[in-house]
């Protein structure tokens, strides 16, 4: 359980946008359903580290101000690398950035041919490659090879999510973690500016999380479902020019948020007439969960400025 205490001076804690998520915090506190209260959440994952990723996709990323999870499949028989110790630098620094580096097994099999056992060896050990060559965050999440479902108990016992790819928006809470639905991105699924503004818009009117899933732009050779880079700067702008709107944070992070907003507490220890002390608490791993979580409540009576300690 993780205690913080926040005081409140003379004033309004967070002040917030326009989405409060409706359970956990007792009135006049609100949660924000997205952080800063914002209408929706976006995260953007890329699959198979293919050279592009870095030279496109992480510059344009950087440039916005976003961050993005990279689902990275970790057997050097993999046939899209070449060079294991330039890709792991090259992870590395996106790391080093804010960016998430996550699991997508190791040899890349049609998940729904293998035995738990054989299910369980690959999670373990692409999980236990990002550790030793990633510094600096923990591997906390898994996409599915193929987009083929698995045993849902075992990756819960190694990652706080799991990505398909269902093609739909998820809810502001997924009904199964481990289960999160993702949307194909280029000339298999999700390919133009209108696309993906039609996305952003249903997102925000839901109040939900879109994800998508990205492998390689442009004409490259070979490569699975293609996505114009212009189309994806247009998409990045987009979002760029509506910061009270969307989210865009790493699937990692999303999910944190989500799990600790449902289950936090937050009670008063002391008021007095310009000050007020909450405890913020909830009953999760200290060790995992330690994402911001956004609160908000109306200026008290008499209240005409604020400033917030933590």
């Amino acid at each position: 359980m993780k205690r913080i205490g926040v005081i409140l001076l003379c004033g309004i804690l967070f002040a917030g946008l326009t989405k409060a998520y409706s359970g956990t915090v007792a009135s006049p506190y609100e949660v924000g359903t997205w952080k800063g209260f914002r209408n929706a959440a976006v995260t953007y994952t890329f699959d198979d580290e293919y050279p592009q990723q870095f030279t496109i996709a992480l510059p344009k990323l950087n440039a916005a101000g976003f961050k993005g999870t990279f689902f990275i499949t970790t057997g050097s028989t993999w046939y899209l690398v070449s060079d294991w110790t330039a890709t792991w630098a090259a992870l590395q620094s996106a790391a080093q950035s804010g960016h998430e580096i996550a699991a997508h097994s190791v040899t890349h099999p049609h998940w729904g041919s293998l035995t738990d056992a054989l299910q369980t060896s690959e999670m373990t050990a692409s999980r236990s490659d990002v550790n030793t060559h990633i510094t600096g965050q923990q591997c906390l999440a898994f996409a599915y090879p193929y987009c083929e479902p698995g045993n849902d108990a075992l990756a819960a016992q190694y990652f706080v999510a799991a990505r398909h790819c269902q093609g739909w928006i998820e809810s502001s809470t997924p009904s199964n973690f481990y289960q999160i639905s993702s949307m194909v991105c280029g000339s298999e699924g999700v390919n133009s500016t209108a696309d993906f503004t039609s996305k952003f818009e249903s997102t925000a009117s839901s109040g939900g999380w879109c994800v998508f899933l990205i492998h390689c732009f442009d004409n490259y050779s070979g490569g699975y479902s293609p996505l114009s880079s212009t189309t994806f700067r247009s998409t990045l702008d987009y979002l760029a020019a509506r910061p009270g709107t969307y989210w865009v944070e790493t699937f990692g992070n999303v999910v944190r948020y989500i799990r600790e907003r449902n289950d936090l507490l937050v009670t008063v220890a002391s008021s007095t007439a310009n000050a007020i002390t909450l405890h913020v608490t909830d009953n999760l791993d200290n060790a995992i969960y330690n994402y911001p979580v956004t609160i908000r409540r109306p200026l008290p009576t008499g209240w005409t400025s604020a400033t917030v300690t933590q």
